[in-house]
């Protein structure tokens, strides 16, 4: 897609009216670029979520369970490493590539929200599934894929804000960096081959600065090995020795920190 024609599209984006009205958005920025505050509502509970009752598990690649204080299951870009089976509310598709959109492998008749049309045209989503909100905003692959689109996906459960990157191919605009100002955990690929390398991929951090990143759209654990290498001397890396990880605000760190999530998969790959 020629930067012309990216830049018409994030103008659209702007000015695109609410299909459905969302209950809460993780940011109020949000609100006012699209002049719906009337329609839209912040909610920012005073306590914290109940321990243990929110999470995410990572299933590979850059599928992963959200799971809401209510039970509620939102299953992200489901690969062939999703158990098949697994039950969920809602699947959100940032891309139609096969290793981004097996939604077969979910069960319990989940809402599919797709982030792209047939055409490979952004498809503009503001929905609630029960107790999470979720929206997408509109960005491009790597130059290797032309024009075809990707989404980032926001969600909102209680008074955490999750962010999905996808494919995302380039660095943010400043109404991208508006919208993501006040993300909790950003999910980041970091394959450095068809998505950023490793030195821009920093400078989106830089731009969003959440608490938590987490790194995906990854196959082999070295990719992680090398990528904490890289960004160590920026910002802290913790390894979790889990695929899973529980989610409160007292539990944010400060600052940014890398949280590298153990591969689901790592027994069977190549170290």
């Amino acid at each position: 897609m020629k930067r012309r024609g990216f830049i018409s599209l994030l103008a659209g984006f702007l000015l695109f009216p609410l299909r459905r009205v969302a209950h809460a958005i993780c940011n109020p920025s949000l609100v006012r670029l699209l002049d719906q505050g009337r329609d839209l509502v912040q909610i920012r509970p005073g306590r914290n979520p109940r321990l243990g009752h929110y999470f995410v598990q990572w299933f590979g690649h850059s599928s992963f369970l959200i799971h809401s204080g209510s039970q509620t299951k939102v299953v992200t870009d489901p690969n062939f490493n999703v158990t098949p089976g697994i039950q969920a509310n809602a699947v959100t598709v940032s891309n139609d590539h096969f290793t981004h959109n097996n939604v077969g492998a979910v069960s319990g008749n989940p809402i599919i929200l797709r982030g792209i049309t047939l055409r490979q045209t952004w498809n503009p989503i503001r929905t609630s599934v029960r107790d999470i909100t979720i929206i997408n905003i509109p960005s491009q692959r790597g130059l290797w894929y032309g024009g075809i689109a990707n989404s980032i996906f926001i969600y909102e459960m209680g008074s955490l804000c999750l962010a999905h990157l996808g494919n995302m191919g380039h660095l943010l605009t400043p109404e991208q960096e508006k919208v993501l100002q006040r993300v909790d955990v950003m999910m980041t690929p970091i394959d450095a081959m068809t998505n950023l390398g490793f030195e821009d991929l920093v400078k989106v951090i830089d731009q969003v600065r959440p608490p938590i990143v987490i790194p995906m759209h990854y196959d082999a654990p070295r990719q992680a090995d090398l990528f904490a290498s890289f960004v160590g001397e920026r910002y802290p890396v913790r390894r979790i020795k889990d695929s899973q990880l529980v989610l409160s605000r007292s539990m944010l760190p400060k600052s940014t920190e890398i949280l590298i999530l153990t591969h689901p998969r790592s027994s069977l790959l190549w170290e």
